[in-house]
């Protein structure tokens, strides 16, 4: 799989993990950069807006942005937004146990999750003890068991909590490792069936009771989630973009492209480097 380069990636080096009660950064401040890693963000003023994957998101008090590896984050302010920040590697990432909480990471639902008024005081508790354990020991489990109380407890305040028990499938799970490797080359439902060992049918199912949506619209949005991070990014050509997305003519890209979105990958690429006022 061709590896895509020309996006600025913000990197950990090599730490696996970092917390800190304000802003943090990681690399020249680009109008898109890419993040290696897995964040989370926690807002501690109204500022504005962000983009996450080129669609603009509000900037509150008290409000959590989760943010995948590999996605795209632009913040068009010339001062950084103070924030509560976790970034971990994604080694660290996968020792979370539940595997309902590293759900919470996926690039389908970019959408804030609110921390109710009653409950900022105690995770902000919570939070200053992980900063604690640190910049003190940091010790790897005790980070963990932090981190994890605190995705629990957004989890909670998530819209689309149906509860973890009803959340987890180790079939999921591993449906969405299979397509970050392979999103852009296979598109049948049926190779990621025979590799989960179960019929297109049934991870289909599975997939709709679970999200809304069947297994090619999750291919397809992640297909467009990429191309829109490199038509905005503004170095490549459309047909570059096309053919490393898997399309073997720029003609079908565009019309795939037009359909999503209402906009042509040009028009698209005009807007996204347009500066913002």
């Amino acid at each position: 799989m061709k590896t895509l380069q020309n996006i600025p990636l913000h990197q950990l080096d090599d730490i696996q993990f970092l917390a800190s009660e304000h802003s943090v950064t990681f690399g020249d401040h680009e109008p898109n950069h890419r993040i290696d890693f897995y964040a989370l963000v926690w807002y501690s003023e109204n500022a504005g807006t962000h983009f996450i994957d080129f669609e603009p998101y509000p900037i509150k008090k008290d409000m959590v942005y989760l943010l995948g590896k590999n996605q795209v984050h632009s913040i068009p302010a010339t001062e950084r937004p103070d924030a509560r920040v976790i970034v971990c590697s994604e080694d660290f990432f996968h020792l979370i146990e539940e595997p309902y909480l590293r759900l919470l990471f996926l690039p389908f639902n970019n959408e804030g999750i609110i921390i109710p008024a009653e409950m900022a005081g105690p995770l902000k508790q919570l939070f200053h003890l992980l900063v604690l354990e640190y910049n003190a020991n940091a010790e790897t489990a005790l980070l963990l068991k932090y981190t994890t109380a605190l995705l629990m407890h957004l989890y909670r305040f998530s819209k689309q909590s149906p509860g973890g028990a009803a959340m987890y499938d180790e079939r999921l799970e591993k449906l969405f490792r299979l397509l970050e490797e392979n999103y852009k080359e296979e598109r049948a439902v049926a190779f990621y069936a025979d590799k989960i060992g179960i019929t297109p049918k049934r991870l289909n199912e599975i997939v709709r009771e679970k999200f809304g949506f069947t297994v090619s619209q999750i291919i397809y949005h992640l297909l467009l989630i990429e191309a829109k991070r490199e038509i905005g990014h503004g170095r490549k050509s459309i047909k570059e973009i096309a053919y490393e997305l898997g399309f073997s003519e720029q003609s079908y890209f565009s019309r795939f492209f037009k359909k999503q979105t209402g906009s042509t990958p040009e028009s698209f690429r005009q807007q996204a480097l347009t500066p913002v006022s």
